[in-house]
């Protein structure tokens, strides 16, 4: 039997252990179901593209939301998908709820650096 084989047996009883695991650990972190989550979120894209540092959260305040894996995980979809250019910072204004975001994104204008 191949080493593929036999991981992809123990898969699914892997995962089931993992998510066991998550919330066991981090369950008191998660967005809670219908709660709506008020706020925003800065983020910057770097120029040097889909390295792990992009996008990278520069500001991030919704309320009484705290970090948790499932929040990061839906932050870091959503902001990958509304980052359209590199070298440019972002702000998200609405709210999160049900691990979706809703509002507005504006491109933030940065004065120039004086030398």
């Amino acid at each position: 039997m191949s080493a593929q084989t036999i991981a992809e047996a123990f898969a699914p009883a892997e995962a089931r252990y993992r998510a066991v695991i998550m919330e066991d650990t981090w369950g008191h972190l998660a967005p809670k179901k219908n709660k709506k989550y008020s706020g925003h979120i800065v983020w910057a894209l770097g120029c040097f593209g889909s390295d792990h540092l992009n996008p990278t959260v520069l500001d991030f305040n919704l309320g009484a939301l705290n970090g948790s894996p499932w929040l990061f995980d839906a932050m870091i979809d959503f902001l990958q998908d509304h980052s359209t250019d590199e070298g440019a910072i972002f702000r998200f204004d609405g709210y999160f709820r049900n691990y979706e975001f809703v509002g507005t994104i504006k491109r933030m204008v940065l004065a120039e650096a004086r030398q």
